[in-house]
């Protein structure tokens, strides 16, 4: 097999990974949810990663509870000592409170960390030499995604992130019965211990094909419109909806579990989401483009041009009858990369969300509409948007903005016609902002100086030869002086030929 299979590689990064331990299998899975960066080969791969580690002894285990709750017999009546699992951050095991509830107790190891800040450290100084010496690196950003990792991998080690986000994410589905989400037990939940109610059943990964019949299609709709509703709303969704993290749960129920990485729109990032969603339908590609740019940063070296006409192709191979298939908000999501837009991460989180969101639903329910689910919720929400209390409430909401401005204006433009009355207003250009420019104007001053060092040498040359002074080289009738002005003469000529062939195939310019 060729070491240049897509396939390949990824099995020998994956290998790497695993191999280099700690932080970056934990890396490795961070990448797996991005399909806007890897491609499918290495997204199955690094899927397999398992941040597996040493189990943490009994007495590692009792002294980590007791350094954050004291006495351990007081707070909980039972604890099983065999880890349910064992990762690079932490530990999990089943316990039982004293009033009978069932907890699951996931406890961070102890002096992780300097390991982390090491890991971390090597990371990011790989991800500034990737950016610096290679071509894909600075295309990618590959640094500031090395430190969005780290900034998130600090914020999960610690557990009350995590049981916050678990609260908000509990009050998001509440309307929705077929989904749960574990009650926290804020009391006990300190920054290496987190306390969270058990939910009994087997994950959605790893479950008999025959749990998932019945209301397959009715716990779909809830996990769906859950989410999707969340993100509209503002409020907490699921960052990484897989299936190992969606449980089975006895009662009928989907429970979410593992909630390290959530999101949370902010009010732009969900006005372009609503764009977004208008913009598909009724495909228009520049609208599109209008939204993209409004939440997120767009190189300048692109052509927005270049962006819409990408854009149309897009819709033109995934729109048209029907809906769009849910493989096409991943599509959407790498394309935004390829074309240098770069989304911010709670925007970014929310097209993963959706993406993996696509792929648990549809091994629920095969089939699963997704697409047709959003576009409903959205037209629903759109619609609710459009009520005569809404409009008002818009108006309101716009005028508590624009008001104190108005109200302000005329003293700024009192203040504005004085400092031009005096003579006081002044304006600052930046000059040569774009880096195009700046690589036109560095050629034509290249050109000028080789014409100018051309020409300059080729008149002393000229000179030279007309004078008759000067040594005579041994064994030659000829005057040292002749020799260099013949050497200065070709060489000027070389110069000038330079910049005659560099005029020549410069590339037209378009009209």
């Amino acid at each position: 097999m060729s070491t240049r299979d897509p396939a390949e590689l990824a099995r020998r990064a994956r290998t790497a990974l695993e191999g280099a331990g700690g932080m970056f299998t934990k890396l490795g899975q961070l990448l797996a949810t991005r399909p806007d960066l890897l491609p499918p080969e290495a997204l199955t791969e690094f899927g397999r990663l398992h941040a597996s580690a040493r189990p943490l002894t009994r007495e590692e285990v009792q002294a980590a509870i007791a350094a954050e709750v004291g006495d351990i017999d007081a707070v909980f009546a039972e604890i099983d000592w065999e880890p349910l699992g064992s990762a690079s951050i932490a530990q999990a095991h089943t316990a039982r409170l004293h009033d009978g509830r069932e907890v699951v107790l996931k406890i961070r190891r102890p002096a992780l960390e300097d390991v982390v800040e090491r890991d971390l450290a090597i990371a990011v100084w790989l991800a500034r030499t990737a950016e610096r010496r290679t071509n894909w690196g600075r295309a990618y950003e590959v640094t500031a995604l090395a430190e969005e990792f780290a900034h998130a991998l600090r914020a999960e080690l610690d557990f009350r992130h995590e049981g916050e986000a678990t609260v908000e994410m509990a009050a998001a589905v509440a309307d929705y019965p077929g989904v749960r989400v574990p009650w926290i037990d804020e009391a006990h939940t300190t920054e290496r211990l987190l306390v969270m109610e058990r939910l009994v059943g087997p994950t959605l990964s790893a479950a008999p094909r025959e749990r998932l019949v019945g209301d397959a299609g009715v716990l779909g709709d809830d996990l769906c419109a859950s989410q999707v509703t969340a993100m509209m709303a503002g409020e907490r969704f699921h960052g990484d909806p897989h299936p190992g993290n969606v449980v089975l749960c006895t009662d009928g129920s989907l429970g979410l579990i593992d909630f390290g990485v959530t999101g949370k729109l902010d009010t732009f990032e969900r006005s372009s989401m609503f764009q977004m969603l208008l913009a598909i339908k009724l495909e228009e590609p520049s609208l599109l483009y209008e939204s993209l740019v409004a939440v997120g940063a767009l190189s300048p070296a692109r052509d927005p041009d270049e962006i819409e006409r990408a854009l149309a192709r897009f819709m033109a191979a995934n729109l048209g009858p029907g809906l769009p298939p849910a493989q096409a908000l991943t599509d959407l999501l790498r394309l935004t990369t390829e074309l240098g837009l770069r989304l911010p991460p709670q925007a970014s989180t929310m097209f993963r969300a959706l993406a993996t969101l696509a792929g648990t639903l549809e091994q629920l329910s095969p089939g699963y509409p997704l697409i047709e689910r959003v576009a409903a919720l959205g037209g629903a929400e759109a619609r609710e948007r459009m009520t005569p209390a809404s409009v008002g409430e818009f108006v309101q909401h716009e005028w508590a903005q624009l008001g104190p401005l108005l109200r302000r204006a005329p003293r700024h433009l009192d203040r504005l016609a004085t400092v031009v009355e005096h003579g006081g207003l002044t304006a600052r250009v930046r000059l040569f902002a774009d880096a195009a420019d700046v690589r036109v104007v560095e050629r034509l001053l290249d050109r000028a100086v080789l014409a100018v060092l051309s020409l300059g040498v080729g008149l002393l040359s000229v000179l030279m030869l007309g004078t008759e002074v000067g040594p005579e080289l041994a064994g030659a009738d000829v005057r040292l002086i002749e020799v260099l002005g013949w050497t200065g003469l070709f060489a000027g000529t070389v110069l000038m030929l330079r910049v005659l062939l560099d005029v020549l195939r410069a590339e037209p310019r378009g009209p």
